[in-house]
């Protein structure tokens, strides 16, 4: 027993040896990639500390996306035009809309944060939200106000202005929660798209004795499109100080794609292990290559169920209301069929020029969203 209380003391004292001298080697990372974004101009003195504790975090494996983020105040700085509009119409508003923001941040906040870093928004969390509110403000006092006008002047009931309105204030904020991740979606199968030739391509330049290294810079600087980007992106990141295992796993958590991950893991395995390299990513290029023809597969079998959609959507349905119509219109059958009285002219109208273009719309966004794209 005794024996084994020393031995584990021993353990414990290595471990905290081995813990300071990983805390002063993070420690000295950590000042070299505070310089480099004060160089950039993404820290300044005021919230240096507060950054620092997140670079920290972000090094221990505490993922956490806030690293350089803007408060919504700077919105009226970016360079586009509608962004400065929108961002200076949050300053006019902000008081009220800041219960509102909490209140999604607390909700939802962490999973936006990652679409956006995913997605490559340069955007804040605070800052997206804040041109969703105000987006959603205007589209709805825009369609509010149309509606509206379309009512005094008779063409539209007040009942349908009001409808119109609130269907705007909840597919607005709809729309902008889901675009960032689509967007990641699109980035991660675009990576997928890309990734067997160029694990082939790094396979037989480690074959040829060529560094890891020196193979993601030769991917970076090729036409594999959001691959190459990405791998940029941890060749930034290595030259910041951060080790290429963390930077590769960094980039495997900002990139939807479970190829990506798992890919990643493998090549993370073998340079800690010291394996083969080169033959891990010939048989991962196999195994993602025979992942997508499955998926590219399924998705042609889906295609069937989506044109039945199609079908029932633009044909079948505006013509079935059409019938409907006209037999609730018609003056004889009007003291009979009592129930008809809802398909009036008005409602044929709502049905071509909103309810049929909105599930189209639908249709064309889930067939975008669900395309894997080609081998």
């Amino acid at each position: 027993m005794a024996k084994e209380k020393k031995l584990s003391k021993l353990l414990k004292e290595k471990k905290e040896e081995e813990s300071e001298v990983e805390e002063e080697v993070l420690d000295k990372i950590i000042e070299r990639m505070s310089d480099k974004y004060r160089e950039e101009g993404i820290l300044t003195e005021e919230d240096s500390p507060e950054r620092t504790t997140e670079l920290r975090k972000l090094m221990r494996g505490e993922r956490n996306y806030r690293i350089g983020q803007s408060s919504a105040k700077q919105l009226e700085t970016f360079d586009n035009a509608f962004v400065k509009f929108f961002g200076k119409i949050y300053l006019i508003i902000e008081k009220p809309l800041r219960k509102i923001e909490h209140l999604i941040q607390d909700k939802v906040g962490q999973k936006l944060e990652r679409d956006l870093v995913s997605a490559r928004m340069n955007y804040s969390i605070e800052q997206y939200i804040a041109l969703m509110l105000v987006g959603t403000i205007i589209a709805t006092a825009v369609v509010f106000g149309l509606t509206l006008l379309l009512s005094f002047l008779g063409i539209m009931p007040v009942t349908f202005s009001l409808i119109l309105t609130i269907i705007t204030a909840l597919i607005v904020p709809g729309i902008a929660f889901i675009m960032p991740n689509s967007k990641a979606k699109k980035i991660g199968n675009e990576v997928e798209r890309q990734l067997p030739f160029a694990l082939r391509h790094m396979s037989i330049q480690i074959k040829a004795g060529v560094g890891i290294y020196e193979t993601m810079q030769s991917i970076a600087a090729s036409d594999y499109g959001e691959l190459s980007e990405g791998f940029r992106w941890i060749l930034a990141n290595i030259e910041k100080g951060v080790s290429t295992e963390a930077a590769l796993e960094a980039w495997s958590e900002r990139t939807r794609s479970q190829s990506v991950r798992r890919v990643v893991s493998h090549i993370v395995r073998a340079l800690r292990t010291g394996g083969s390299l080169s033959d891990v990513m010939v048989k991962i290029a196999e195994d993602v290559s025979f992942q997508r023809r499955q998926k590219i597969a399924d998705f042609a079998e889906k295609l069937n169920l989506m044109g039945l959609f199609l079908m029932m959507s633009a044909i079948v349905l505006p013509v079935m209301i059409s019938i409907l119509t006209t037999i609730g219109s018609t003056p004889q059958l009007q003291q009979y069929l009592g129930a008809f009285s809802i398909f009036s002219p008005m409602f044929l109208t709502m049905v071509f020029f909103a309810i049929v273009p909105g599930l189209l719309m639908i249709f064309i966004y889930y067939l975008k969203a669900s395309d894997p794209g080609s081998l």
